[in-house]
C-alpha cells in the first residue's frame, strides 16, 4: 500500500508525496490510498477524499494588462482576473481578448523622436553655422567655408520648415 500526501495547509489540498503504507493501518489526515491521475497542466489535489484535478500554471510568466508588469505564478489554480499569458509588445493595449497596436500610443512616440531630432539637428546646424561664421568674419577661411556656411544656413532653414508632428516627417539631408 501507498499512502498519498497531500498539503493541509491549503483549501484545496495539492499533492505533495507519496510514501510505503502499512497494510493494517488507516492513511493520516493528510493522506489517501487511492493514487492520484495526473494529466498536464494540471495538478492533482484532495478535495472531500477525493482527487480532482486543478489548472497549474505555477512557473509561468503572465503579464498585467492594465500596467504590462509581468510577474511568475507561484499559486494552483486558473490565472487570476486582470492577468494573461499572453505578452505584451511595444505601444499595444489590452482589448479585452489580446493584445492589440495602440496607434495613438505609437504615434505620439513618433512626434515626440520627430521633435527630438529636429532639436538635435537645429544645434547641431546653430554650432557648425556659428564656427564657419567666426571664420568668415576672422577673416581665416580656407576653401570653400563661406560655400559651406551657406549651405548650412539653408539646411537649417529646411529643419525649421519640417512639421514635426506629423508621424512620417521626412528630414532634410546634411551638407557635406
Amino acid at each position: 500500500m501507498i499512502n498519498y500526501y497531500f498539503d493541509t495547509t491549503k483549501e484545496l489540498k495539492p499533492y505533495t508525496h507519496s510514501l510505503e503504507a502499512n497494510d493494517d493501518t488507516l492513511p493520516p489526515d493528510n493522506a489517501l490510498r487511492i493514487a492520484p491521475s495526473f494529466k498536464e497542466g494540471y495538478w492533482p489535489c484532495e478535495q472531500n477524499s477525493e482527487w480532482i484535478l486543478i489548472e497549474d500554471n505555477r512557473n509561468k510568466t503572465v503579464y498585467n494588462i492594465d500596467t504590462k508588469e509581468s510577474s511568475v505564478i507561484d499559486y494552483l489554480g486558473k490565472i487570476k482576473n486582470g492577468f494573461t499569458l499572453l505578452e505584451p509588445f511595444e505601444f499595444c493595449k489590452w482589448n479585452g481578448k489580446k493584445w492589440v497596436l495602440d496607434e495613438d500610443a505609437k504615434n505620439e512616440h513618433i512626434i515626440k523622436n520627430n521633435q527630438n531630432l529636429k532639436n538635435s539637428l537645429i544645434n547641431e546646424a546653430n554650432e557648425k553655422i556659428s564656427l564657419l561664421q567666426d571664420i568668415i568674419d576672422l577673416d581665416m577661411q580656407e576653401a570653400d567655408e563661406e560655400a559651406q556656411l551657406k549651405q548650412w544656413k539653408k539646411y537649417r532653414i529646411l529643419v525649421t520648415r519640417v512639421d514635426a508632428s506629423d508621424v512620417n516627417a521626412v528630414f532634410p539631408k546634411k551638407p557635406q
